[in-house]
């Protein structure tokens, strides 16, 4: 009975020594000259996921004319057309603004003048996130 017990605290033991080893490869310790020790703790997603470095967001100012409106809780879409007929759907809502008392209806045959962050959708449109509405 006695090398039953024995063997299964020397089971436990070598169990906390591998699970504290585990944690300890996620550390890592620099000894600095003046004798202070700093431990700086990674988590394995900064050494193993190989980060997509995502280009900044384009900005971009457009103005033209009103062509259509959709309009949504929080604000509208437009879909308007420069004067070199480039069309762009530019999103006002009052969350997107620097300053929100910027914000403005438009209608149908309105003139806008708009600065925010340009894309592309997936169907290759011209986006704009309007974050200042002239």
């Amino acid at each position: 009975m006695n090398t039953v017990r024995t063997n299964i605290q020397n089971l436990a033991m070598m169990s906390a020594v591998i699970a504290f080893a585990s944690c300890e490869s996620h550390k890592k310790v620099e000894i600095k000259e003046d004798g202070t020790e700093v431990v700086e703790v990674r988590t394995p997603h900064q050494d193993t996921v190989d980060k997509v470095a995502e280009p900044a967001m384009e900005e971009r100012s457009v103005q033209g004319s009103v062509k259509e409106i959709n309009r949504g809780k929080d604000g509208y879409t437009a879909k308007i057309e420069t004067a070199s007929n480039e069309i762009y759907f530019v999103t006002v809502s009052h969350s997107n603004l620097k300053d929100h008392t910027q914000y403005k209806d438009a209608k149908i045959g309105d003139n806008l003048s708009v600065t925010g962050d340009f894309w592309k959708n997936g169907e290759g449109q011209n986006q704009i996130t309007v974050r200042v509405l002239n």
